[in-house]
């Protein structure tokens, strides 16, 4: 296609195809039924005038599966069938049937719906998306926008328009990064994800709610529609690597993963990034997107690895074109040219993660053998034929597939265990020596005046090599003035989210090779960070080591406090039964864990139990009697609140439970229920 000329998109609805009288151009039509998508057709300006006849005998093609789908699944029996009335261009009957088909539809469950667009560095792009969204019929979600490692502030200007939506600065770039901060920060029971160079149909968040009515149903994705086609590069997307996955609903179960594990598979195949949807508890299932497969890094391909794992694990994914939204394609060559190296680079990597984590020789396959003779044959194919285009795409597309092989061979560090991705790292010993750096998170809301105190205790530890991350969740005292005061401390702002969010952007602002989270109104003793390391140097095998603290009330008085226990290795059973770490400054982590363990917004409270009973299952742990920190007691500690904190602490137990296999463990369970409600029910 040397002269390329634009193609037309037209939408049409069925009442109004006999108006279509298309011009001597280039045309992408899709076929409507109301807000129903049956199908989509290419007129080509060197074809000519189209006659009546052969444009509805064209339609008709394209719509015919998803006519006769929509009759068959609904039960709606035509004696004499409709395609006769519509090659009269009578489109009465097939209307009329398709109404009847969906009229009986019930009304479905409206679960909390979380939205999220990861975005960089597109400014303009990220508002209009915005303002799509804003616009839905259905206006009950939360909209979350992850600002992924940007290189100005002009989408932080851009949503300070914008108050009703929770911004999110990532400052690791990459795309499944930006996808896991933004699931991180969710609050609802289902989390859909949007590009910023997507246009939002006003229904979308709507129908996403009523999508999840099959309990196995983990994850859908829609149909994704071009939003111009004004360049070859975009009709070349289009026609060769679109996101339109057809006009028929799709199931993939474990039915369809079983018939494709011989031959690798195509997890691609459940849809696009672009309009995907999940229920919130899918990343406890199956872990969190992979960050090996950013852009950048291995490509993209981790919403397909994504889907495998869901498949893998026994759950199902659906596919539903009237799901839809409109994506903006690249514009330019070497835009796409750049796009088809990363998704081949992502798509062979992925395959080779899918192998690494669950071992069908399928996908082993698929990259050593399938791969290679397919692209061999198209090689060969355009060397013959002299197709120098189609030979400049094939060697980009192989090149691709070679870097992404490379990229995992390089990357091969992650380790598989249940449903927990990990970094083999933490399976081996923890190291310390006179570089270890340790980062202190200091999350402040509305704490300023105690907020120096916090700061001078890290300070002045007797060991040296630290780094302070004070995070201020939008705070509308003298937080920010007195972080200022103090040059050494890396301050980050965010909009107020909440302890576990602000904890978990502090992990994202930090460089320790160990971190320890401090309130702001607590503070440290001299050798805490000390002492702590040095079980670490002793107990090398240990995820997380904790201690003792004191109590003081407001004016600075010690309180009488509990004598501490001497925990060591499995700490599980005993976590279960009660929260022997009774305060989060005295625990020091191996920064690795937080590549698949977080702080969970979703708790009011007791969110560090939950952290604590996460890593205790899978690593072991030491807790000593060595008093490392000064817990305060104050009228704003959320622990005087004892409805509150039982309610959560039940909530965090709860979400142990269907993971307890072993006696031991269930009767730990149950105990620590009844352990809380005498602590909470009779203090």
């Amino acid at each position: 296609m040397k002269n390329f000329q634009p193609f037309k998109i037209e939408h049409l609805q069925l009442n109004s195809l006999g108006q279509f009288s298309p011009a001597v151009e280039n045309y992408y039509v899709v076929i409507w039924w109301q807000r129903i998508p049956l199908g989509n057709l290419w007129l080509y300006k060197e074809d000519g005038v189209v006659d009546k006849s052969k444009l509805l005998e064209k339609i008709k093609a394209a719509i015919e599966p998803a006519v006769n789908y929509y009759l068959l699944i609904h039960k709606i029996d035509l004696n004499n069938g409709w395609v006769e009335n519509f090659l009269q261009g009578d489109f009465k009957v097939v209307e009329e049937a398709l109404e009847r088909s969906f009229s009986n539809n019930q009304p479905s469950p409206n679960p909390g719906l979380s939205v999220v667009i990861c975005t960089r560095n597109r400014p303009k792009a990220i508002e209009q998306c915005i303002k799509s969204l804003l616009d839905s019929n259905d206006k009950d979600f939360e909209l979350i926008v992850v600002d992924n490692a940007p290189d100005d502030d002009k989408t932080e200007q851009v949503l300070k328009q914008y108050p009703q939506v929770k911004y999110v600065k990532e400052p690791c770039k990459g795309l499944d990064r930006a996808r896991n901060t933004g699931a991180r920060h969710a609050l609802r029971a289902i989390i859909a994800y949007t590009d910023d160079d997507v246009m939002l149909e006003p229904n979308w968040t709507k129908i996403i709610k009523t999508l999840f009515q099959d309990q196995q149903t983990m994850a859908v994705t829609g149909l994704v529609i071009p939003a111009s086609l004004e360049t070859k590069s975009q009709f070349i997307f289009e026609k060769e690597w679109g996101f339109n996955k057809g006009y028929l609903p799709k199931v993939f179960d474990k039915q369809y993963f079983a018939a494709n594990t011989a031959i690798g598979v195509p997890a691609w195949d459940v849809g696009a990034g672009a309009n995907m949807a999940f229920r919130r508890e899918v990343f406890d299932v199956v872990g969190w997107f992979d960050e090996r497969l950013d852009v950048g890094a291995s490509g993209c391909s981790g919403d397909s690895e994504f889907w495998y794992r869901i498949l893998a694990e026994g759950w199902t994914c659906n596919y539903f074109p009237h799901l839809f939204v409109y994506h903006q394609h690249r514009e330019s060559e070497a835009a796409l040219k750049n796009q088809i190296f990363n998704y081949m680079r992502g798509q062979v990597s992925s395959v080779l993660v899918q192998y690494e984590n669950y071992h069908y020789e399928g996908d082993l396959l698929r990259v050593k053998k399938s791969l290679p003779e397919y692209y061999s044959k198209k090689l060969l194919n355009s060397i013959k034929h002299l197709h120098l285009n189609n030979l400049r795409s094939i060697i980009t597309e192989i090149s691709g597939c070679i870097s992404g092989y490379q990229y995992f061979k390089r990357h091969n560090n992650v380790k598989k265990n249940g449903p927990l991705l990990y970094l083999k790292s933490l399976d081996e010993d923890a190291k310390v020596n006179k570089s270890t750096k340790v980062s202190v998170v200091i999350p402040c809301y509305n704490h300023g005046q105690y907020l120096s105190e916090a700061i001078e205790s890290v300070l002045n530890q007797t060991y040296k090599n630290i780094e302070i991350v004070v995070v201020n969740d939008g705070s509308t005292d003298n937080t920010e003035a007195v972080c200022k005061s103090y040059p050494k401390v890396k301050y980050v702002y965010s909009n107020n989210s909440g302890l576990s969010a602000a904890r978990n952007t502090g992990v994202k602002h930090s460089t320790g090779n160990y971190l320890i989270f401090l309130d702001a109104d607590d503070y440290l003793y001299p050798r805490a960070v000390e002492i702590n390391l040095w079980y670490f140097s002793e107990f090398k095998k240990i995820a997380f080591v904790s201690g003792a603290h004191d109590k003081i009330d407001e004016k600075g008085n010690f309180l009488p406090v509990e004598d501490a226990l001497d925990k060591s290795i499995d700490n599980y059973t005993s976590l279960l039964q009660g929260n022997y770490i009774a305060m989060e400054g005295t625990v020091m982590y191996r920064r690795d864990l937080f590549q698949s363990f977080f702080f969970d917004p979703r708790l009011k409270a007791c969110e560090d139990y939950d952290i604590n009973l996460n890593i205790a299952r899978y690593f072991p742990s030491i807790s000593h009697s060595n008093k490392l920190a000064v817990y305060r007691i104050h009228n704003y500690n959320m622990s005087a609140d004892k409805n509150l904190m039982l309610e959560n602490v039940i909530k965090v137990l709860d979400k142990q439970k269907p993971l307890l296999k072993e006696e031991a463990e269930l009767a730990a369970y149950h105990k620590g229920i009844q352990n809380w409600k005498n602590y909470y029910l009779t203090s």
